[in-house]
C-alpha cells in the first residue's frame, strides 16, 4: 500500500512541480508585455505630436479671430451680411489656407456693446489614426467690448510751410481722415464721440465771424521799441516808445497770435483788461497771409470734419505753444469757443492729438528777434509751460514729431512716454495715426 501511494505521488507530483516552476519563471515576459503595450505607447506618442499641432492651430485661430473682431468692432453702418463678409475676409487674410487645420465659416454676433465671434476647425491627425482618431476638432472664440465711455478728441495739426516738403501734408490729411473714420464709430450711442480740429502756424484762425467779439483787440504792443534822438552833444536826448501793431478789421482774415504773457499759456476767460484779450494779427509771411483754415469746435459731422482736413494748406512759421493752448481751450468746458462737456473721468475721455514737423521759429515775444526759419528757443519755454498746465487737467495728450522738432519737448508734452511718436518718414504717419485711433476707439479684446 505504501509502495502504491508512493508511486501515485511520484506520478502526479511531477506536473504540479512543473506548473509551479512555470508560474514562477519570468524569462520571456518582457517581450510579451512590450507587445501588449506597444499600441497604447504608440497612441500616446502620436497624441503628444497631434496635441502640439492642435495647440498651434488653436493659437493661430484665436489671433485671426481677434483681428476679425477688431475690424468688425470699428465698422459702422453695415448690414448683418456685410459684417459677416468683413469678418470672414479679415479672418481669411490672417489665417491663409496654407496653415494647419481646416477652419469652417466664422459666426458673428454684434450688439451695441460687444462683438462675439467663434470658429471651429478640423485638424487631421498624423499618428493617432492608428487608434481610430482621424481628426481633432478645435474651437476659438473672441469678444470685443465697446467700453461705452464718451470721447472728445481735438486734432492739433501743424500747417506750416515745411509740411509742403516730401508729401507730408498729403499723408497727414489721409491719416487724419482715417483717424476720424475709425474713432467716429467708437460710440455706443449717437453723440458719444465728438472731434474738433485746430490747424496752427504762428497763429490760429478763430474765424472772421468773430470780428466784433469783445475778446479781440486790434492794437497791441510789440516787444520792440522805436527810439529817436534830439539835440547834440551834452544836450542829446533819446526818447523811446513801445512799438505797436494795429490791424484793420476790414482786412482781417481771422488769425490771432499769442496773448500777453502769462496769459499766453493759459485759457483764462478774457475780461475787460486789455492784457487778457486775443490780439488780432495781420496777414504776413509768418502766417502765410493767414492761409489757415478756421478751427472747428467738437462736432459729430464727420463729412464736414474730413472736408476741413482736405482744405488745409501749408505755409508760414512755427509756434507750437499756440496750438497747444487752443487745443486745450476746445477741450475745456466753458472756455472760449468751446462746446466741450464738463469733466467726468469715469464717463468721458478728453484727448488731444498733436502733430508737428519742425522746431519753433516764431512767436509774439520774438517779433524783431526771431526770423521764422531758425530755431527760436523762447517759444520752447512757453510750450513747456502750457504742456505742464494741460497735464494737470487730466486731458490725455498724444504728441507726434514728424522728422524735425524738439524731441525732448514733445516727449515731455505727451501724457506718457508711450503716447509720444517719433516719425522719421512721412509715410509712417499712416500707421501712427491708426495706432492712436485704435487706442481711442474704446475697443478692447475682453476674452
Amino acid at each position: 500500500m505504501d509502495r502504491t501511494a508512493h508511486r501515485l505521488a511520484a506520478t502526479f507530483g511531477a506536473p504540479r512541480r512543473f506548473l509551479r516552476r512555470w508560474a514562477a519563471d519570468r524569462r520571456g515576459n518582457f517581450a510579451m508585455i512590450f507587445a501588449i503595450a506597444l499600441i497604447p505607447i504608440a497612441a500616446a506618442a502620436g497624441a503628444a505630436v497631434d496635441i502640439s499641432r492642435a495647440y498651434i492651430v488653436e493659437t493661430r485661430l484665436a489671433a485671426a479671430l481677434d483681428a476679425a473682431a477688431l475690424a468688425v468692432g470699428t465698422a459702422s453702418g453695415l448690414s448683418s451680411a456685410e459684417i459677416q463678409t468683413l469678418a470672414q475676409a479679415y479672418f481669411d487674410a490672417n489665417y491663409p489656407a496654407s496653415k494647419l487645420g481646416v477652419p469652417g465659416t466664422i459666426t458673428v454676433a454684434d450688439t451695441q456693446t460687444t462683438v462675439d465671434l467663434s470658429v471651429k476647425a478640423d485638424l487631421p491627425t498624423t499618428i493617432m489614426g492608428v487608434v481610430g482618431i482621424d481628426s481633432i476638432k478645435i474651437g476659438a472664440t473672441s469678444q470685443v467690448m465697446r467700453h461705452g465711455k464718451k470721447l472728445e478728441v481735438v486734432l492739433v495739426l501743424d500747417n506750416t510751410g515745411s509740411m509742403n516738403t516730401g508729401g507730408r501734408m498729403t499723408v497727414l490729411k489721409a491719416a487724419a481722415k482715417d483717424l476720424i473714420t475709425t474713432v467716429s464709430t467708437a460710440g455706443v450711442s449717437p453723440g458719444d464721440v465728438r472731434i474738433g480740429i485746430v490747424p496752427f502756424t504762428v497763429d490760429v484762425n478763430v474765424g472772421t465771424a468773430n470780428v466784433n467779439q469783445s475778446w479781440l483787440k486790434w492794437t497791441w504792443d510789440l516787444p520792440t521799441e522805436s527810439c529817436t534822438t534830439s539835440g547834440k552833444g551834452k544836450n542829446a536826448k533819446t526818447t523811446c516808445t513801445q512799438d505797436t501793431r494795429t490791424v484793420a478789421k476790414n482786412t482781417w482774415k481771422g488769425c490771432v497770435i499769442d496773448r500777453d504773457q502769462n496769459y499766453d499759456v493759459s485759457i483764462s476767460t478774457p475780461t475787460n483788461s486789455d492784457a487778457t484779450k486775443f490780439p488780432a494779427n495781420q496777414n504776413d509771411i509768418y502766417n502765410a497771409q493767414c492761409s489757415l483754415r478756421p478751427m472747428v469746435p467738437l462736432s459729430t459731422d464727420w463729412n464736414m470734419l474730413r472736408s476741413e482736413i482736405d482744405a488745409m494748406v501749408a505755409g508760414g512759421a512755427t509756434n507750437t505753444t499756440i496750438g497747444f493752448v487752443w487745443g486745450w481751450q476746445l477741450l475745456t468746458n466753458g472756455a472760449l469757443m468751446s462746446n466741450a462737456a464738463a469733466p467726468s473721468p469715469n464717463e468721458l475721455d478728453k484727448v488731444m492729438v498733436y502733430m508737428t514737423d519742425g522746431e519753433n521759429t516764431y512767436y509774439r515775444e520774438g517779433i524783431g528777434s526771431c526770423n521764422g526759419s531758425a530755431h527760436c528757443p523762447g517759444v520752447d519755454v512757453r510750450t513747456a509751460a502750457v504742456c505742464n498746465a494741460i497735464k494737470q487737467t487730466g486731458i490725455m495728450v498724444y504728441t507726434v514729431r514728424l522728422i524735425n522738432g524738439n524731441a525732448t519737448l514733445l516727449r515731455n508734452c505727451a501724457s506718457h512716454p508711450s503716447m509720444y511718436y517719433d516719425v522719421s518718414n512721412a509715410s509712417e504717419l499712416t500707421d501712427v495715426f491708426k495706432s492712436i485711433a485704435q487706442a481711442l476707439s474704446n475697443l478692447r479684446l475682453s476674452k
